[in-house]
């Protein structure tokens, strides 16, 4: 099986659009540390390379949401200072607690008192990063005395508190009028720590919504740009807003290749629950590539994928391991082989001949054009596909570019 050629259903990842986006986000943060969420397997890109490229462009953190994905990382040989942005379980601390890199969130003085105690045990210094509830509701701190909570779990045995933060719930929608009193709150909350003499080296609170359209206004020391850092924007809003004043490249591209071209010289119907009609002269191209891959299946009759650099919709439903398109208006012949894209860019040459150069035809799907058409979002796209779908990475070199 090892001599078998890669699988033609592949994703591309571009390690250097990674970059540039990265680059990207820290001028529009005015410099502030970069914090790279890696969590989801780097939001489907892949959590080892895209880790690996981020700590060569200078990121100052990575993040993870659990145990279980810190220790990929380390085993990965990845020892980067890393943020682990859930509470874990009690006997989940004490491997962590013993990695030096690790940063935990602490979101209640409860769980500040378990990390406290295996700190001690494990003869370590759990360093914590205080997540203060200033408006998401959800896994931070939520006191009407965050000063004095802080305070408190300062002075436990065994804890460093090297951060405060909080994070918003809607600094991606058009009105921006609860998120600016989350951002005052936040600076009030961390302005009387300082008066209360509490050393906090790290404050930070702006996803990629608010790095984009607050800028250096919210970016306090770090900041933790996610899905944009894999050049999706976080919603239509800010796209709308922000596109022309932070361009982002995405990385991932996904593809694949006629597997079978079918045209019918007779009334037919295709796929499952025979949901899309076709009739003599159509043309359907079969792609190996389904649910089962994270294509998703509501993209049944909806969707659609690019072949020879044009707009194809996807036909019928999509099964586990195929979908149909119909091809029938394309200008050409298409074959077996022919690649088709799921998601990004296509560029298809076409025509020439003796001495005459041939043309192009070039065209782009985006995730978020995906989740669109889905009622979801760019991030459950990508974060979505499998591991069936193997990652090859494009420009994984490391550079000497300053810290992020």
């Amino acid at each position: 099986m090892s001599d078998l050629p890669a699988r033609r259903t592949r994703a591309y990842v571009d390690l250097d659009a990674l970059a540039a986006n990265l680059a990207a986000l820290h001028a529009q943060s005015g410099g502030a540390g970069v914090v790279l969420p890696v969590k989801a397997d780097a939001y489907g890109h892949g959590q080892a390379p895209v880790a690996r490229r981020a700590v060569s462009e200078g990121v100052a953190m990575l993040a993870v949401a659990n145990a279980q994905e810190l220790a990929a990382l380390r085993a990965a040989g990845i020892g980067h200072p890393t943020l682990i942005l859930e509470d874990l379980f009690e006997d989940e601390l004490p491997a962590a607690v013993s990695d030096p890199e690790a940063r935990f969130n602490v979101s209640s003085n409860a769980y500040a008192r378990l990390l406290s105690a295996a700190a001690e045990a494990a003869g370590a210094t759990a360093r914590v990063h205080v997540n203060i509830d200033t408006g998401m509701g959800r896994m931070g701190l939520l006191s009407d005395t965050p000063v004095e909570d802080v305070r408190t779990i300062a002075g436990l045995p065994g804890i460093e508190v090297e951060g405060v933060y909080s994070h918003f719930p809607d600094s991606d929608e058009e009105d921006l009028g609860a998120a600016r009193l989350q951002l005052e709150r936040f600076g009030e909350i961390v302005g009387a720590i300082e008066r209360a003499g509490v050393p906090v080296r790290f404050r930070h609170v702006a996803n990629s919504a608010a790095v984009m359209v607050f800028g250096p206004e919210a970016a306090f020391d770090l900041v933790r740009p996610g899905v944009s850092a894999y050049g999706m924007y976080p919603s239509t809003e800010v796209a709308e807003r922000m596109r022309g004043v932070v361009d982002l490249r995405p990385c991932m591209t996904v593809v694949s290749a006629l597997a079978k071209v079918t045209t019918y010289d007779r009334e037919w119907t295709v796929g499952y629950g025979r949901s899309y009609p076709v009739g003599p002269g159509s043309r359907i191209g079969v792609v190996p590539v389904g649910y089962g891959d994270g294509y998703r299946r509501a993209l049944s009759n909806c969707g659609t994928a690019l072949v020879h650099g044009i707009r194809v919709p996807v036909c019928g439903r999509v099964s586990m391991d195929m979908i149909t398109l119909d091809l029938t208006d394309l200008p050409e012949e298409p074959s077996v082989g022919d690649e088709v894209v799921l998601l990004g860019r296509q560029e298809w040459p076409h025509g020439g001949g003796t001495g005459v150069e041939p043309e192009s035809r070039e065209a782009a799907i985006l995730a978020e054009e995906m989740a669109e058409a889905i009622d979801t979002i760019s991030y459950e796209i990508t974060c979505g596909f499998t591991p069936r779908i193997p990652r090859i990475y494009r420009g994984p070199g490391e550079s000497d570019a300053q810290p992020l």
